[in-house]
């Protein structure tokens, strides 16, 4: 029975430990960007912002974020992202690119596809400014 009972405390710290330290992971590296000064621009009617936030995940309440739906005077691009010297990068950022511009540290976490981290899916994906463009074939 004491066997029992160590085997299911066993099986339940992995089961319950394994989840959220790939959570903490991009929730502490969130909380860093807000420390570090960066300041996230966003429109609800944003395609591009619902990319960037999906690559967040749950971790995207945690973003200094600034809700520009009705409008923001500086801001004509969405997302854009602004850095504590002032520098700005408009379109999707992948999470590299935000983690070198911060000195936030992002650690893979278990189960991240290449689409999380911010990585083309394949060789013949190109991205501009963060943003994918898709070519359209000619007639």
């Amino acid at each position: 029975m004491i066997a029992n009972l160590r085997a299911a405390g066993l099986l339940s710290l992995l089961v319950l430990g394994a989840t959220p330290a790939a959570a903490s992971s991009l929730d502490d590296f969130a909380r860093c960007l807000g420390r570090s000064g960066a300041r996230y621009y966003r429109a609800a009617w944003c395609p591009h912002c619902r990319q960037q936030e999906q690559m967040f995940g749950p971790a995207v309440r945690y973003l200094p974020s600034v809700d520009c739906t009705g409008g923001c005077s500086r801001v004509h691009s969405f997302p854009t992202w602004e850095f504590a010297g002032g520098q700005r990068f408009s379109g999707v950022a992948p999470l590299s690119a935000l983690a070198s511009r911060t000195g936030c540290r992002l650690d893979a976490h278990p189960g991240a596809s290449e689409r999380e981290a911010g990585e083309p899916r394949s060789p013949r994906d190109r991205y501009l400014g963060g943003a994918r463009i898709i070519e359209v074939p000619r007639r």
